[in-house]
């Protein structure tokens, strides 16, 4: 059995979405580990393994490096939106961008939170690993209703960019109600995860996590994907309903409408689930973690 004792600390900043889930959510699955915004005295005394979210930190890291720590970087999301988006449009100006972004960073192992971002860019630093989003803690399954009433989107709104528009239009057209941030997440019969506008890039296709995947499956809810976006289709169990085009996402919408099909991918979703609670996705850090640590003799 793996060591569970591995003593991490992650940090970051506490306001940022990706903190609270990569940092602060996944601290809080361990006794042992902790999650902060700021670099205490005693938290580099009693921590082995020190794990930046996001942003390098790289003062941080370089300090940690030389008294003898573990440093990891997770780097998810750590390019600018949408700026670099706009700016490196293709793979060799990413791996450009990238190669001088992590140039000299003081750390023991990186983790990417997608494969694609990983097999694009893993060789250009150490011990790379794929660690995906779990769904949100306390998530619980949908009662799948026999008529869909209302489609949904949990995140930022401008990220959809013109989807907003085509999904408003396809939803009155079928007698449905689209909301963006529901209240309550089990309200919704089918989930939406697009990208659309100046936020559409490359980067963003290519290297977006899996988190809102990771919470349809949370939700065993029915979802509509776009197309586009690698880390839905890594983590596809092939219920997933991708689109490219509006036509496309309206015939997947009229797809999810018979009660019978939302049932079916509503117990696929059940099945799949576990493999994105945050106890399977800390177990995952705790072994890559002590991978790192065990050759450095903790």
């Amino acid at each position: 059995m793996i060591a569970t004792k591995v003593k991490a600390c992650f940090f970051g900043v506490p306001t940022m979405g990706s903190w609270k889930i990569r940092a602060g959510q996944v601290a809080s699955a361990r006794a042992e580990w902790h999650a902060t915004g700021d670099l205490e005295p005693h938290d580099i005394l009693h921590h082995d393994v020190f794990c930046a979210v996001k942003r390098p930190f790289r003062s941080r890291l370089r300090l940690l490096a030389a008294m003898g720590k573990t440093t990891v970087y997770d780097v998810v999301d750590c390019w600018t939106q949408p700026a670099d988006g706009l700016r490196y449009r293709d793979l060799p100006a990413i791996r450009g961008w990238f190669r001088e972004f992590v140039q000299d960073l003081p750390v023991h192992g990186v983790i990417f939170p997608t494969r694609t971002m990983r097999e694009d860019l893993g060789d250009l630093v150490p011990h790379a690993t794929t660690i995906y989003h779990h769904y949100w803690p306390g998530m619980l399954p949908i009662e799948v209703r026999e008529r869909a009433r209302l489609v949904g989107y949990q995140g930022e709104p401008e990220y959809l960019g013109p989807w907003r528009e085509v999904i408003e239009r396809i939803c009155a057209r079928h007698g449905l109600q689209f909301v963006v941030n529901p209240t309550d997440f089990r309200s919704l019969d089918i989930g939406l995860a697009a990208r659309g506008g100046v936020h559409a890039s490359t980067l963003a296709h290519r290297y977006k996590s899996n988190v809102k995947l990771a919470n349809f499956y949370g939700a065993a809810l029915p979802c509509v994907v776009n197309d586009s976006e690698l880390a839905y289709k890594e983590t596809d169990n092939g219920e997933v309903r991708f689109f490219a085009t509006e036509r496309e996402l309206e015939d997947r919408i009229v797809e999810l409408l018979p009660y019978e099909t939302r049932l079916a991918v509503h117990r696929s979703f059940l099945a799949e689930r576990h493999k994105y609670t945050l106890e399977a996705v800390a177990a995952q850090y705790t072994s890559y973690l002590h991978g790192l640590v065990a050759p450095r003799d903790l």
